[in-house]
């Protein structure tokens, strides 16, 4: 069975969400075209994803030298941390979604790819550099962003999208050929309000068409 992984971060507010509801177009589209696979959601900004911090750092240290001394705590979070990898691995295929922040992507998606970017399991180290190991799997970017980045030409707004190129070299490092990385941005509807409709159209129209392909 073909597992896709939606991986949501986004922040739970009352407002409207472009990229929630670009994604929405999406799964309800793959769903019509793959009815056989499985979804998962995975929701960071409903679950606190561990952080690479002191307590994960010394966990660490304790269960390569010292594994008996181990607390509670300990392994329960070493435990979150190997089901967040194993989830990843078990995918075929990934959605990312996130509105972009201050030209990057939002922490808390930053945090989960910290967890899940292991060594010797997504990708192993030569002399030559990485070496991915998730070859054939695919990943597509959906990121919404107030102003236009990508989809049009506005020299009063052209500050570089990082947070969409960290996520497509994270992909590449981890083994997904340029043809299996996608991406679909969700542009201009802060900047031209008086477009949101058109804006929005074309935005579903688009998560639509990745549906039946991805």
């Amino acid at each position: 069975m073909t597992t896709l992984l939606i991986i949501l971060a986004h922040p739970h507010t009352d407002d409207f969400s472009w990229s929630l509801a670009t994604v929405e177009e999406f799964k309800k589209s793959y769903q019509e075209s793959h009815p056989l696979d499985k979804i998962i959601i995975r929701d960071l900004f409903s679950e606190k994803v561990p952080a690479l911090d002191n307590e994960t750092f010394a966990a660490w240290k304790r269960n390569k030298y010292a594994p008996d001394t181990l607390s509670a705590d300990d392994k329960n979070l070493l435990h979150r941390h190997e089901e967040y990898l194993e989830e990843f691995l078990s995918a075929d295929k990934y959605v990312f979604v996130n509105p972009m922040y201050n030209g990057f992507v939002t922490a808390e998606l930053k945090q989960y790819i910290d967890v899940i970017a292991v060594p010797r399991k997504l990708f192993r180290y030569t002399e030559n550099g990485p070496i991915g190991l998730l070859e054939g799997k695919k990943s597509l970017h959906i990121q919404s962003a107030g102003g236009f980045y990508h989809n049009e030409q506005d020299p009063t707004h052209m500050a570089n999208d990082l947070g969409a190129a960290y996520i497509d070299q994270t992909m590449k490092m981890v083994g997904l050929t340029d043809e299996n990385r996608q991406q679909l941005f969700v542009e201009g509807y802060a900047r031209y309000p008086e477009r949101a409709d058109e804006l929005k159209e074309k935005a579903f129209t688009s998560a639509e068409n990745f549906g039946k392909a991805f």
